[in-house]
């Protein structure tokens, strides 16, 4: 399946994505980290949650990229986290913003942040392990 990257016009303009995100895009190769998938796998979610954004916070240009959905609970009671590009960082090595539908703020810049898509992807695989590690706990 062809990877969904959202594109001109819908992007802020100037803004480029991860040379690292595109090319996991590119390959297919996307690492396991459940509870995180990635949102270039599913077109219709990845517009749905990109409006959802915009409606939230028009003035504030956020392009989500990655989501947990856990139906179990086990994850923050099943409320979907988005991961989500700050769309006014023009440097190419955009920030992460983590928007928690279960905890939302006023200003997604109140949310959890990294530097940026490779810090976010290391946090995002030490994520991983204590999920699976707690969900096969139970």
């Amino acid at each position: 399946m062809k990877p969904f990257l959202f594109r001109e016009p819908i992007l802020p303009d100037g803004f480029r994505f991860p040379d690292e995100y595109e090319q996991l895009a590119r390959n297919g190769n996307w690492p396991d980290i459940e509870p995180w998938s990635f949102l270039a796998e599913d077109m219709p979610m990845s517009l749905s949650y990109y409006g959802e954004m915009l409606r939230k916070f028009p003035e504030t240009p956020l392009i989500p990229f990655a989501f947990i959905s856990d139906e179990s609970g086990l994850y923050n009671d099943g409320y979907i986290v988005l991961a989500c590009f700050d769309g006014g960082d023009l440097s190419g090595h955009p920030k992460v913003r983590i928007y928690d539908f279960g905890t939302p703020k006023k200003s997604p810049w109140d949310n959890l942040s990294y530097d940026n898509f490779d810090a976010w992807i290391d946090s995002a695989k030490k994520e991983s392990v204590q999920f699976k590690a707690d969900r096969d706990e139970d």
